[in-house]
């Protein structure tokens, strides 16, 4: 059995460490209207193993005791976020793990995340509010961070029992998409059913109300004007 007096010692934290610190939203994708709190996560390696709070990507000094948020620690990992000397603009790989299927229910739900924004703020563990629950630092330091950096969701790359990778995508690199991007079906409307994309709001055409969400599911709903959110020009793969 392992030391546990080792394995204590392994997570404590240096003050001086540096610690990346992410945030997944879905605010601005087409999928906003059923997303919900963005994710707010921490690689356990740099943290110890411990939950970590500290401001977000929308605080402010005009509002220091707003946008704090609680970094829950799960296996995560990104790079490639440097520039090459062909000036190509840089598409960093995002790692997650995916042991608990978590990440497996958020890409089946939010149709890989595709539009979907990702927010690195980089500090140093001195500069943290807290760590695991415990009292606010003595050194917290909410501006002590380098500008937060977004990048945006453009596909995924694997998927498995064990980890998702995603491939990400500057905002400088969308110029001339329609954005945020979102998954091409030939026969599948992604819409929620009289949600605010949808706004079916006619009488039950079946018994229990529930749309299919197919081509024909619509027509029956909507006539001529149809508010079909898939493609049906394109061929589904």
């Amino acid at each position: 059995m392992p030391n546990s007096k080792i394995i204590k010692e392994s997570r404590k934290l240096s003050q001086d460490s540096p610690i990346t610190l992410y945030q997944i939203s879905g605010e601005a994708s087409s999928m906003a209207s059923s997303w919900g709190s963005d994710l707010f996560l921490v690689s356990p390696e740099e943290s110890g193993g411990h939950p970590v709070r500290y401001v977000n990507r929308d605080w402010t000094s005009s509002n220091p005791n707003q946008n704090l948020d609680s970094y829950i620690p799960i296996p995560i990992a990104a790079a490639g976020f440097e520039l090459s000397g062909s000036n190509n603009l840089p598409q960093p790989n995002l790692q997650i793990s995916n042991i608990d299927g978590q990440m497996t229910l958020y890409n089946f739900d939010f149709e890989d995340l595709i539009g979907f924004s990702l927010t690195r703020i980089r500090t140093y563990v001195k500069y943290l509010h807290s760590i695991n629950g415990g009292p606010q630092q003595s050194t917290y330091d909410p501006e002590a961070h380098w500008t937060p950096d977004t990048w945006w969701f453009n596909r995924k790359v694997n998927e498995s029992k064990l980890g998702v990778t995603y491939e990400l995508t500057s905002v400088f690199d969308l110029e001339g998409l329609a954005i945020p991007k979102r998954r091409m079906y030939s026969n599948f409307c992604p819409f929620d059913y009289r949600g605010p994309e949808c706004q079916y709001p006619g009488p039950a055409v079946s018994n229990p109300d529930v749309c299919p969400k197919t081509l024909d599911a619509c027509r029956q709903r909507f006539g001529n004007n149809l508010r079909f959110g898939g493609f049906p020009a394109v061929t589904d793969r």
